[in-house]
């Protein structure tokens, strides 16, 4: 059995994953809670990452109540402000109602190494990567006579080389979507029965700024990634007082997603001042660099669409998890890997995930993107 995955391309301006921040787990997931072994050493199954996973927690400052996924193993407390500022002295906890505080296995990794070693080890497995762009399909319906057929399969997919005006069609048994931002794009591409692709998959590029800034009388080590009331995040990069973060932007006010180009005044008008709200030693502070990425955005409700494909038969997708993607990598992964292999879900039941939402018009709304 022949199986395709149509992926974001390797390391490019493109991508999403390696331009993340990555804190794991986010603040609200609809994805059973797990350990995150595989970014501190790996185990016996697959090649640890090279650089592992930093256990210093994240905190959630919070107006009001959230759910917390303690029911699903997560050692989670919540502290008062005066709890939270006896821990970190350095925060003010004005607006504060009630603070989330990871025990363990919470933290940050750095994404592109961690990418890597996943890409490392189905390498060796046998998996054939090749480095190509998508842009038409053939389907059963190609060669079906009216009156349209209420459901096809892909039968190839024409993939386009760099620096190439031909094609090549590559046959295929199963086709899964993890395109990232363009994973909604994808679906318009020539060759799909637009009667088929209803409903539209609703996922599409939203620009998403990362700075990095120094200040020297910025919390310690022992600074977990923070996410504050307003939006805002940080987290320590590294050491010497060298931090990072960013805030995503009212829906009225996104900024156009045509380009890369990183708008500054958004940091000096908009982020900075809630962070230093949050953190008084940031009122002094120096911006060092600056970079911009891509959250594959689900604009019906901001979660993940994982499963089959309600009309194209052989389609999976694995995208649209809207700033969470790589921290959920391994249970999508894993889950698209038991539909493909098995037919059903084994290890997690993501049903609730898949396409019948779209079809029915019922969001499961995520509210702890960042």
């Amino acid at each position: 059995m022949n199986t395709l995955g149509c992926q974001m391309s390797p390391p490019s301006t493109s991508s999403s994953s390696p331009l993340d921040t990555c804190s794991s787990p986010p603040p609200r997931t609809l994805l059973p809670w797990r350990p995150p072994s595989s970014c501190r050493g790996g185990g016996p199954t697959w090649d640890p990452p090279e650089e592992g996973f930093q256990g210093l927690g994240v905190i959630l400052t919070l107006l009001h109540m959230l759910a917390i996924p303690r029911d699903e193993g997560a050692q989670v407390t919540l502290l008062s402000p005066t709890q939270l500022k006896e821990k970190f002295p350095w925060i003010n906890t004005e607006g504060v109602a009630v603070a989330s505080y990871g025990l363990e296995d919470e933290g940050w990794f750095d994404p592109w190494t961690l990418l890597n070693a996943f890409r490392r080890k189905a390498t060796s497995l046998g998996v054939q990567s090749c480095s190509g762009e998508v842009r038409a399909f053939v389907t059963s319906a190609n060669y079906m006579t009216p009156p349209a057929p209420s459901s096809a399969r892909i039968k190839y997919v024409h993939v386009y080389m760099p620096d190439s005006l031909e094609y090549q069609p590559v046959a295929c048994a199963i086709v899964v979507n993890a395109a990232g931002a363009w994973a909604g794009k994808l679906l318009e591409a020539e060759g799909l029965p637009r009667a088929l692709c209803r409903p539209p998959l609703p996922i599409q590029p939203r620009k998403r700024y990362v700075f990095t800034w120094h200040c020297p009388n910025g919390p310690g080590l022992s600074c977990p990634f923070l996410v504050d009331t307003s939006g805002a995040y940080f987290r320590r990069d590294g050491f010497g007082g060298n931090y990072l973060g960013g805030m995503s932007p009212p829906e009225e006010e996104e900024p156009d997603p045509s380009d890369l180009s990183v708008d500054h005044d958004y940091f000096q008008e908009q982020v900075w001042p809630r962070l230093a709200r949050r953190v008084p030693a940031f009122e002094s502070l120096r911006v060092r660099g600056s970079w911009a990425g891509y959250y594959d955005y689900n604009t019906f409700d901001q979660n993940g669409v994982l499963g089959p494909h309600p009309r194209l038969e052989n389609l999976f997708s694995a995208a649209g998890f809207s700033g969470h993607g790589l921290q959920h990598a391994p249970a999508a992964g894993r889950a698209v890997a038991e539909l493909v292999v098995k037919g059903r879900y084994e290890t997690l039941d993501l049903r609730r995930l898949g396409w019948d939402r779209l079809v029915d018009g019922e969001p499961l709304q995520e509210h702890g993107v960042v």
